[in-house]
């Protein structure tokens, strides 16, 4: 069977955490869920190609051109919740001229299978992961059999009822996953806002999260690791075939197990492979010695999230974090010649006009070369959202799916602060940050190419015109 997978373009919303800059700006990312499932195909026996329309600014009659000269039997997509419907209509005009079945996967489907069915465009779905059930599903499908008992699998019986089989609950092992199917992908086109070299291209080395913040949509989610040796192979599948040179992590916590990151880091040494690497890391997870290792296996950027540094805040969001370490390890991280990143929230429970204001003036006294702030708000899945849907009475995720709720913020229950209020917090906070005059000089020290040079001029200029416009919503 011949299978092409869609991934849709899609804009910032209302809803979302990010202010519109950082969601238009912060890069173009290869869509390794995708491309997992892609290789997963390949595997099955089946012939497969990745299209991604986002990266390649592709209109639906485009892609429906390019599509129909592979002739596939089935279009498969990847669909988030914030992006449901940009997804479902994108395919939608597709389908118009090629009308083959759509099948569909992706953390949505955790959520609201049924919902998901409730759309015509929509033949298959599958909930969990994809490694054991989608192999049986395409099978099923190709025989023109529905997909009966097969786990996770979402589909309608002939008198329309939406089925959704049980998932199978076992332990995840990632291990057992395929590299992504980058051979598919036009790995020329990705970038991050802060990458510095190309071909570049992200990676999962971890599912799910060992910790469990109220307010992370990933804590819910089963914690599977792959082998240190895997990782590796991965890094030098990455270099040898792709020439990939940078590689941006998107673990939830790459160094929560030392053994495992010491045993890459060791491997990735002796692999002596031209490419640098970025991670996301909780604070407790690293220390002077781990970060010297890393660092020297091609480390050069690190994500910290440290939030808040009010310790009620972050109390109430069961994120167990010691703001006295903090400084210590930027020190070190800064000592070893990695960038330090930090990622704070606006808006966390509990928050004041001056709690807020502490937490951007603190953000600028630790020496980070970046800063991301992000509203607070109740994504799905999470602690905070079930508390949300508690106290309003209204499953809004539920209904943007359905597609009954109109696109706009859900407000913020655990705070008396607006939404309009932490909205322009946010921007005064990256202004602040990044419009300091050292801030410009060391940006402009650490440039490396005139591309990063354009790249960052454009988002200071929209950083600029966005701080002066009045928030709409």
């Amino acid at each position: 069977m011949r299978i092409a997978f869609v991934f849709a373009p899609y804009r910032h919303k209302a809803f979302e955490e990010n202010v519109t800059i950082v969601d238009d700006e912060f890069g173009r990312f290869p869509p390794i869920n995708l491309a997992t499932a892609a290789a997963i195909a390949e595997q099955a026996g089946h012939e497969v190609m990745v299209l991604d329309a986002n990266v390649l600014g592709l209109e639906p009659d485009e892609a429906a051109k390019r599509l129909a000269s592979f002739r596939p039997d089935l279009l498969g997509a990847y669909v988030t919740t914030y992006m449901f419907r940009d997804t479902l209509s994108y395919i939608r005009r597709i389908r118009a001229s090629l009308r083959v079945p759509l099948i569909v996967g992706g953390v949505n489907m955790l959520l609201y299978p049924k919902e998901t069915l409730s759309h015509s465009v929509v033949d298959y779905g599958l909930v969990g992961h994809a490694i054991d059930s989608l192999p049986p599903m395409l099978a099923a499908i190709e025989a023109g059999e529905l997909p009966r008992g097969i786990p996770g699998a979402c589909y309608r019986e002939e008198d329309g009822e939406i089925v959704v089989e049980p998932q199978d609950n076992g332990p995840i092992d990632f291990g057992r996953f395929p590299f992504p199917a980058r051979h598919m992908l036009p790995m020329d086109r990705y970038y991050s806002f802060i990458s510095q070299r190309k071909p570049f291209t992200n990676m999962m080395t971890a599912l799910g999260c060992p910790w469990s913040c109220t307010f992370c949509a990933i804590a819910p989610m089963p914690f599977s690791m792959r082998p240190a040796e895997q990782v590796v192979e991965e890094f030098t599948e990455c270099h040898e075939r792709h020439g990939i040179r940078e590689i941006d992590i998107f673990d939830a916590d790459f160094p929560y197990d030392r053994e495992r990151t010491a045993a890459i880091c060791e491997g990735l040494i002796a692999a002596d492979l031209d490419v640098e690497w970025s991670v996301r890391s909780r604070i407790g997870s690293v220390d002077p010695e781990l970060l010297e290792l890393m660092a020297r296996a091609g480390l050069r950027q690190i994500y910290y999230g440290i939030e808040t540094p009010d310790p009620k805040a972050l109390a109430r969001m069961k994120k167990p974090l010691a703001p006295k370490k903090i400084k210590p390890i930027l020190q070190a991280t800064m000592d070893v010649g990695v960038r330090p990143l930090g990622f704070f929230m606006l808006g966390v429970p509990g928050e004041t006009r001056r709690s807020m204001m502490g937490t951007i003036r603190y953000s600028q006294t630790l020496g980070l070369d970046f800063a991301q702030y992000s509203r607070t708000i109740a994504k799905p899945m999470t602690q905070l959202y079930q508390d949300q849907v508690r106290v309003t009475g209204e499953d809004y995720w539920r209904r943007w799916v359905l597609g009954s709720a109109q696109e706009r913020r859900m407000g913020s229950h655990w705070t008396e602060l607006g939404e309009s209020e932490i909205e322009l917090w946010t921007k005064l906070a990256y202004y602040s940050f990044y419009f300091r005059p050292h801030m410009v000089v060391r940006a402009l020290a650490r440039m490396r190419s005139s591309e990063e040079m354009m790249r960052s001029a454009r988002v200071a200029l929209k950083m600029l015109q966005s701080f002066a416009e009045r928030d709409p919503r």
